[in-house]
């Protein structure tokens, strides 16, 4: 369930930044979180009772690895302080990696944007008990890592591992985030993960400053919380004896749970941090989420509307570019490709203001900027996509949506770092179109899956408001595979695959090229064929047909060698469909409770024709077949045999993202169908092979 409820206070802060959120797909929205970790008020640690230190298993979930026995998080805003502490029960073998942790936090430095966010870690304390009750105190030292680093900010991480692990241990260990003092954060509460959990606690002692919302000009004086629990859990609100830094009465935000199952662990899964429980608290000074949406997408399109322009300059230099064409498709192609052939800093790198400096660039202001400095970040690129739309006099829009890889956007949560990604909009003929000209690589007029089909908060002529992006087809995202294959006298073959990709497929591949050398992209282009063909072929990348040119089709072509045939006795035995080698049933399962989440629809196709010497002859080949799902998916297998040769050719259409329990059943019979018709064969009867000494006349006798 999704509350929002707003408290009276003189609280003011800022939220963490470290929630997820989600969004509806369809007309299906789902929802819930992640799991986060907590300390205990006490001073030491917990005592374990006789039933934890003789826990061999947990009932109702036979072979899981540890089971939390207790987590606890508290919040203190007077302290400045986070304080965490994790219980875990080792059960199995596997379970010992659970002794091994690694704690991450963002740290900024020096007076950039992120000015504020000074975070640390310390306070790690942690043991281990056996199940004798033998206690090894953790008392090394944490290895301090740096994973990621921006200008001004570095995510960082502690790691370190608990001491003489075995089944039946329990690890404890506790530690604490410390954030600057004139920081408030509101926490975040994940509390479902992959671990049973037995029982939490979680704490909030909030306190109050005099502050104002700039954008909303109100005083921010309330606190909303998100919540998705257990059924019967909920959070207790009470008054504290005392009074905060300015004479508000003390207050506590209180939550228990016992016994939540972990997060379900299936295949094609909607993003779990949309739907497991949670509760994701927001200082605010608005009354309602209605409030909350038109002022903050008020603030963002005027920042953005601020950026774009376009000013003279950019008025001046799409005159230029786009002079003599006449219709607005023509212009936009144009300045689309004039977009794309820019550096995008997000698939290349950053550039220190001391390089622009040195090439005579100025500092980034304004859409106008972009264009001259030839580069700019992916938000900036559609900035000044849509910045040249409106200076060829085309309606033009900017959208923010959320990555439905990672979460769903939820209105009923009044945070804005939902909307962490932003596609353009251009009104032609009267019909809206989405445009991504942030994704390095993205055709025109289409928009990376993982902003596809989402709710979101777009411009307007009348202001912002909540707008679905752009739905996908099936034929959006077509893959290819074709087989051209002769086979010998003894059943090996060599030949060419070629692999066509178009759409998010092609994109995908084009991207990871961005990011890796020639050497790497072969390996995995290989690694992805290899994967689907018998083991017993051996393909290696011949050529790279159309990486760069985002608006064709990417074209691989393989050589192959080897064999793909079984013998049995004077028969030879082959797959009917070579790229279904390997495949295993998709959903072997009877019942699913979580719905059945595809990236996006898609069409695969696949043409194999294998020819065969005349000692070899057709003895069985598969029927052709169909199988389909009324209005959302088809498979066609056809299987035609000539003299020498065969040629299988077979689709599969599936032209929708979100399949909800109810109609698993049917999804799973699809697929069992056309499964078990990629697993018939076609036999081959073999005839001796003549040689040259069955072949020549008898010697005759003098």
């Amino acid at each position: 369930m999704a509350v929002t409820v707003f408290i009276e206070k003189s609280v003011a802060g800022r939220v963490s930044s470290n929630g997820f959120s989600r969004r509806a797909i369809g007309s299906m929205l789902v929802v819930a979180a992640f799991a986060s970790v907590p300390l205990l008020h006490a001073d030491n640690f917990v005592k374990p009772t006789k039933e934890e230190l003789a826990m061999t298993s947990l009932p109702g979930y036979p072979g899981v690895p540890a089971v939390v026995l207790f987590r606890e998080e508290i919040t203190k805003d007077d302290l400045h302080v986070h304080q965490y502490y994790e219980r875990i029960k080792i059960l199995t073998e596997d379970g010992k990696k659970y002794a091994n942790v690694d704690l991450k936090f963002g740290s900024a430095e020096g007076d950039g944007y992120w000015a504020g966010d000074e975070n640390s870690m310390d306070n790690i304390e942690g043991r281990t008990i056996h199940a004798d009750g033998t206690i090894i105190p953790f008392t090394g030292k944490p290895y301090l890592k740096t994973i990621e680093k921006e200008k001004g900010y570095k995510i960082q991480e502690k790691i370190f591992t608990l001491p003489d692990v075995e089944v039946g241990s329990i690890i404890e260990y506790r530690y604490a985030m410390r954030y600057n003092d004139h920081v408030f954060e509101a926490p975040d509460w994940y509390i479902q993960g992959d671990l049973f959990l037995k029982a939490a606690h979680y704490a909030w002692y909030p306190t109050s400053r005099e502050l104002t919302d700039p954008e909303a000009d109100a005083p921010i004086n309330a606190i909303s919380w998100f919540t998705i629990l257990p059924q019967g859990a909920a959070i207790q609100h009470r008054n504290l004896p005392g009074k905060d830094a300015i004479g508000n009465t003390m207050q506590i935000y209180e939550l228990s749970v016992k016994d939540v199952p972990p997060l379900q662990q299936e295949e094609f899964m909607p993003p779990t941090s949309s739907y497991s429980y949670r509760v994701l608290y927001n200082f605010t000074p608005y009354r309602n989420g209605d409030d909350y949406w038109k002022s903050k997408g008020k603030s963002w399109s005027k920042r953005a509307d601020s950026f774009i322009g376009p000013n003279s300059e950019l008025r001046a230099a799409t005159q230029t570019l786009i002079a003599g064409l006449t219709t607005d498709d023509q212009k936009l192609r144009k300045i689309y490709a004039t977009i794309m052939a820019l550096e995008n800093t997000d698939y290349s790198r950053q550039h220190e203001r001391q390089e622009d400096k040195a090439e005579g660039l100025g500092k980034v202001n304004n859409a106008a900027d972009v264009l001259s400095h030839k580069r700019g970040s992916g938000v900036e690129m559609t900035e000044l996509f849509v910045g040249m739309a409106r200076a060829a006099g085309m309606k033009a829009y900017m959208m923010l949506v959320p990555n439905r890889e990672d979460h769903l956007f939820t209105p009923a949560w009044l945070n804005m770092s939902q909307l962490d990604g932003v596609l353009a909009i251009v009104n032609m003929d009267g019909k809206d179109q989405f445009f991504d000209p942030g994704e390095r690589y993205c055709p025109y007029g289409k928009i990376e899956w993982e902003n596809s089909e989402v709710q979101g908060l777009r411009q307007g002529d009348n202001g912002t408001s909540f707008a679905q992006s752009a739905l996908e087809s099936y034929a959006d995202n077509k893959t290819s595979r074709t087989a051209n294959l002769v086979m010998d006298e003894h059943g090996d073959v060599t030949g060419t695959i070629t692999l066509g990709f178009l759409g998010s497929p092609a994109l995908t591949w084009r991207q990871r090229a961005l990011r890796g050398d020639a050497e790497s992209l072969n390996h995995a282009l290989r690694t992805h064929l290899e994967e689907s063909l018998p083991k017993s072929l051996e393909p290696s990348v011949k050529q790279i047909v159309n990486l760069e040119d985002y608006e064709k089709p990417l074209m691989v072509i393989y050589s192959i060698k080897g064999s793909i045939g079984t013998p049995t006795g004077k028969r030879l035995v082959l797959p009917v469909d070579l790229f279904a080698a390997q495949a295993r049933a998709t959903f072997p399962q009877e019942k699913r409770d979580a719905a059945v989440y595809f990236h996006y629809p898609q069409l695969i196709q696949d043409a194999v024709s294998i020819s065969f010497p005349k000692n070899l002859t057709l003895e069985a080949s598969p029927a052709s077949s169909r199988a389909d799902i009324k209005g959302a998916a088809a498979y066609v297998m056809k299987v035609t045999p000539a003299a020498n040769s065969i040629t299988v050719n077979r689709l599969y259409a599936f032209n929708n993202v979100l399949i909800p329990p109810a109609e698993y059943a049917g999804l799973r019979n699809f697929y069992s169908q056309f499964e078990a018709k990629d697993q018939e064969s076609i036999v081959l009867k073999m005839a001796p092979v003549e040689t040259s000494e069955t072949s020549a006349p008898a010697p005759v006798a003098h």
